[in-house]
């Protein structure tokens, strides 16, 4: 996370570019199995920087009412991505498939200079002229107003202490990032791409497991596009509540398939061996809509600038740490719960999140990263005054109570 506050956004990038060019290169030409694994690991960690840096980036460069379009987007570019590698993965080996999925990184490093750093990194820094010249690449003409605008915000802003994090604008904004972040792994998204041939072949479709598996990449890639072109429209939380709902319907079915096939076996298999595709696709289009790239816009967009190196570390690696826990063990839930049980407790924790971003985070469409900051003050100012006049008010109905409980006492003696 500091990574963004030292190199810059666009130099956190570059950075990214060093580290996926090696791990591949390392995944290619390496000889032994640990050399395989130090690649896996550098590569791992090229997808840990980006997954943190872009949406920032995205963010501070673009105008407020693109900012969605642009973030989700970016997680439509890495979608078609994943569908790219399904479909070549069925003919190529690991080594060229790796060498394809070099070639992406280097069209990377050789761009990214060409591109301006964020003005706002810039400012923080002091560095002035630079601030102008990346404006007018960004924004273009009449860039005083943007100017002005970045000035009053930095200079409102104080060096991060860890003390920040009790503030009431700054841990709320904080926990509604790392929300979507925690409902995004325990979507079970990782178990479902990880194993998707195994559940395809443990459910029996009809179909061959790698076929499946392009579709729901068909699929995500046709469901991203249009929630790249909603989330300006709609805002965040009615995507995110509408993938949500969906998202935790299609894991409660997911596990019936499951309970059914154990329960009936071939009868189950030859009456609905298409239902497993099907309750995936829904899934996929549910997860789409709104998990699979939303998380990445609020990291974005909704934590104040002052914490937003340190915040954005910490959500990244949380979400990460999910996703993680959640695939290593995912087999001692199966053996505790069953499968099904596994998917219904998944969907039984999306649909409690349901009602947290349903009564706890904003939207925050067509709002500047600096009045999404304000909101959070706002109401965090609001609610101190009414906590403070609430205590008076509360102290006053105490008296009351009191009072009327000797006077029913005394009308109870008459």
């Amino acid at each position: 996370g500091q990574l963004v506050n030292w190199l810059g956004r666009k130099g956190t990038l570059l950075f990214s570019t060093a580290s996926f060019t090696s791990g591949y290169l390392f995944i290619i030409f390496g000889p032994t199995t640990i050399l395989l694994f130090v690649g896996r690991f550098l590569t791992g960690v090229g997808i840990g920087i980006v997954a943190l840096a872009v949406p920032v980036f995205i963010s501070e460069i673009c105008p407020a009412n693109v900012r969605g379009l642009l973030n989700t987007g970016s997680n439509m570019v890495v979608t078609i991505g994943n569908l790219i590698v399904f479909v070549l993965g069925k003919w190529l080996d690991y080594k060229w498939l790796a060498f394809c999925c070099l070639t992406p990184s280097l069209i990377m490093a050789a761009s990214l200079p060409w591109c301006k750093e964020s003005p706002r990194w810039l400012l923080q820094k002091g560095r002035r002229k630079a601030v102008t010249e990346a404006l007018r690449f960004y924004v273009g003409t009449g860039i005083e107003k943007e100017l002005e605008t970045l000035e009053a915000s930095i200079s409102n802003t104080e060096a991060f202490s860890l003390r920040d994090l009790t503030l009431p604008h700054v841990y709320r904004p904080f926990l509604c990032t790392l929300l979507p972040m925690f409902m995004q792994q325990f979507a079970a998204i990782c178990i479902i791409l990880f194993f998707a041939n195994d559940i395809f072949a443990a459910t029996g479709t009809s179909m061959s497991p790698e076929d499946c598996t392009i579709i729901v990449g068909v699929i995500q890639v046709a469901v991203l596009l249009a929630a790249t072109l909603l989330t300006d429209r709609l805002g965040r939380k009615v995507l995110l509540l509408f993938s949500s709902a969906v998202t935790s319907l299609s894991l409660v079915l997911l596990g019936l398939c499951f309970h059914f096939k154990k329960a009936r076996g071939d009868e189950f298999l030859e009456s609905y061996g298409w239902l497993p595709l099907a309750v995936l696709s829904v899934y996929f289009v549910g997860f789409s809509m709104g998990l699979g790239p939303l998380p990445w816009v609020i990291l974005g967009e909704m934590l104040p600038l002052r914490v937003k190196g340190f915040a954005t570390g910490i959500c990244t690696a949380f979400c990460f740490f999910c996703g993680f826990v959640v695939v290593k063990e995912y087999h001692d839930m199966q053996e505790f719960m069953g499968t099904d049980g596994t998917y219904w407790m998944f969907g039984a924790v999306i649909a409690a999140c349901f009602f947290a971003v349903l009564f706890f985070v904003p939207e925050t469409k067509g709002k500047s990263l600096e009045e999404i900051e304000h909101l959070f003050k706002k109401t965090s100012s609001f609610e101190d005054t009414t906590r403070s006049k609430g205590v008076a008010v509360d102290k006053v109905k105490g008296l009351a109570r009191v009072w009327a409980s000797i006077e029913a006492v005394r009308l109870g003696f008459i």
